[in-house]
């Protein structure tokens, strides 16, 4: 059999992926792997194939043991395959407890990505992106895929997040970072306060002027749905006197009000004295910290967070604050 032809048949095989759609988890056994060197291996993984191998130096070939796969190559590009388009990229899932699963469906894990349409503890790790040929995929078995159009979408933004979440500077890391850690202490907590943290959709953060001023003030937009932080009536307005007495009153007591209240001016006041109750330690650090002038927090809920506002407010990588000490 001549090669062109080999090649032929091996396209039009291939071809069968454009059945999977992006976020499909198909059972393919050991196709994720990462190249080491041989001579300073990072992980347990790595130093056991290269001891098995007997190889001193250069690269090697680590599969990662596991038995399905997340498809993450787009939708409309796994519709044609050719000689110049035959490739996909892939990641392991992998299984966590639902808290850790729950957090990455909301963002707070940039590595990991929540596939809610496999079972609750099921998550990509994008960590270990691989790139296979499409013979790779040719008769797996689906596990699952994006029942929505809402779940492609939420699951398209997870990996370009992931992708392409910028890096604050250090000193805006370091003011923050107690702050984080704050939060996320709590997030798994059977009360108010973890109820609360819990809650939190996304935090971002803006800095005036700019980021690129030599000592910017900060402000972190911390956003909730619009059930957890309601709108405010028309005419409305929250009275500055009760938010600072839940201030004075500490965080359990703000957070109780913001769980148990279901009036939206009361909501607001409550969830406002809980913000900046969370964000003190990093107020405090301002003064120690130099690059920063000053740090305050905003609450918000999703309707009144605008695209405009967004495109200067880059998400938190809570990831990346909360494994860095201060």
């Amino acid at each position: 059999m001549s090669q062109p032809t080999l090649l032929d048949g091996a396209l039009e095989r291939a071809a069968a992926v454009a059945q999977f759609i992006q976020g499909e988890v198909l059972g393919v056994a050991d196709a994720c792997v990462v190249l080491a060197e041989a001579s300073a291996p990072l992980s347990v993984e790595a130093a056991q194939i290269a001891a098995a191998d007997g190889a001193a130096s250069g690269l090697i070939v680590v599969p990662h043991v596991v038995d399905n796969i997340v498809l993450l190559t787009q939708t409309c590009d796994l519709q044609f395959t050719n000689s110049s388009e035959h490739r996909c990229l892939v990641a392991p899932m992998m299984r966590v407890s639902e808290q850790a699963a729950h957090e990455a469906l909301r963002g707070r894990r940039p590595g990991l990505a929540g596939l809610p349409w496999v079972d609750p503890t099921a998550v990509a790790d994008l960590s270990r992106i691989t790139t296979v040929e499409r013979s790779v995929l040719v008769d797996a078995a689906s596990r699952g895929r994006p029942r929505t159009p809402a779940e492609r979408f939420h699951f398209a933004e997870t990996i370009s997040r992931y992708l392409t979440r910028p890096a604050l500077p250090n000193h805006i890391n370091e003011v923050l970072s107690p702050f984080v850690k704050r939060i996320a202490e709590k997030h798994d907590r059977q009360s108010a306060e973890g109820r609360c943290a819990h809650s939190v959709s996304e935090m971002r953060l803006e800095a005036k002027p700019d980021i690129d001023h030599h000592e910017p003030a900060l402000n972190v937009l911390m956003i909730l749905d619009e059930e957890v932080l309601p709108s405010l009536p028309d005419g409305a307005q929250v009275d500055d006197d009760r938010i600072d007495r839940l201030v004075g009153l500490g965080r359990t007591s703000a957070a109780e009000a913001a769980d148990q209240t279901g009036d939206p001016v009361a909501k607001r006041e409550a969830w406002t004295a809980l913000a900046e109750c969370w964000i003190e330690p990093s107020v405090a650090l301002v003064p120690v910290v130099n690059g920063v002038s000053g740090v305050e927090i905003s609450v918000m809920n999703g309707d009144e967070f605008s695209y405009a506002r967004s495109l200067s407010a880059p998400i938190l990588d809570l990831r990346y604050l909360t494994t860095r000490s201060t």
